[in-house]
């Protein structure tokens, strides 16, 4: 013997206006999430669509919240601060350090200079790339350079297109590792 089912009970109306579907989604009233709106799945998505957390907030405070997401809403202290009475570790090595860790809030190229076995530094110079080596870089400047160096669009010498090919798969051969 079959049971019938119960229809699903309505617990909220859609707070469209005029709207007479159920309110089957919740949507946040406001950036503390703890007030919500209840509306059917067509103005739910409409609402979603208009939705923007940070409107409203200067740029430090978007930055602040950024920063607090990070942590998920956790106090957060500089490393090697003395909080809660927990002894300071000494890094007379800077391992730790904030300006190294990038944590001063600029970048912080490194102060050596990288080094590249002299095959791979050739084909840097000879493609005119910068260092760090990036893939898209490497990509982008071998489009333009074959564009310049093909035999068949210009009158350059065959072989600084194949010098080309050489260098660019020299490049991406110590990028592969």
């Amino acid at each position: 013997m079959r049971r019938k089912t119960e229809p699903k009970k309505r617990l909220h109306d859609c707070d469209f206006p005029g709207c007479p579907e159920a309110g089957e989604y919740r949507a946040p009233k406001d950036r503390t999430l703890r007030s919500h709106y209840w509306f059917c799945q067509k103005h739910v998505a409409e609402y979603n669509k208009k939705w923007d957390f940070l409107k409203g907030l200067s740029p430090e405070e978007i930055e602040e919240q950024l920063r607090n997401d990070t942590t998920w809403q956790r106090p957060r202290w500089k490393l090697g601060s003395n909080i809660g009475g927990m002894p300071r570790f000494k890094d007379s090595m800077n391992v730790f350090s904030e300006e190294r860790l990038g944590m001063d809030g600029g970048y912080n190229p490194p102060t050596q200079s990288l080094k590249y076995p002299p095959k791979v530094q050739r084909a840097i110079a000879f493609m005119d790339l910068n260092v760090p080596l990036q893939l898209s870089d490497i990509k982008k400047q071998y489009k333009v350079l074959a564009k310049k160096y093909h035999p068949d669009v210009s009158k350059a010498d065959a072989s600084l297109f194949q010098r080309l090919t050489q260098a660019y798969e020299t490049l991406l051969d110590y990028l592969k590792g």
